[in-house]
């Protein structure tokens, strides 16, 4: 149960209910970005606790903005909005790289090794 009340503590329950969908990184399982965000909610959410008036209002509204701007990285709004060219995604100068490069990556997950990719 959150300490926040009224319009602050739906948008706790909303910063937390998007932070929840945040993938984890699978090359870091224990670095996730995940952690990071949930420690700067609890700071934020704290610091606007202790605001009163025009200045809450004022801050509550920058976190509104910085809730849409995770909601759109989570949701992939941008990925499916705009559409990488195919020139881009396999270079005819270095054909197939990615591909490699996303093949090993997930070999380095499914083998659970550490390698020059995994970082635990």
């Amino acid at each position: 149960m959150s300490r926040y009340t009224g319009k602050l503590s739906d948008l706790y329950q909303s910063y937390a209910r998007v932070i929840g969908q945040w993938p984890t990184d699978k090359l870091r399982p224990t670095h996730c970005y995940k952690g990071v965000l949930k420690a700067q909610m609890k700071a934020k959410f704290d610091k606007l606790n202790a605001l009163h008036g025009e200045e809450l209002s004022r801050e509550a509204g920058l976190v509104q903005r910085e809730l849409e701007a995770l909601k759109n990285l989570v949701s992939n709004k941008c990925q499916s909005q705009y559409k990488v060219s195919e020139a881009l995604v396999d270079p005819v100068s270095h054909k197939g790289y990615y591909a490699k490069l996303l093949e090993s990556i997930d070999s380095a997950v499914k083998s659970n090794k550490k390698t020059s990719l995994r970082v635990d």
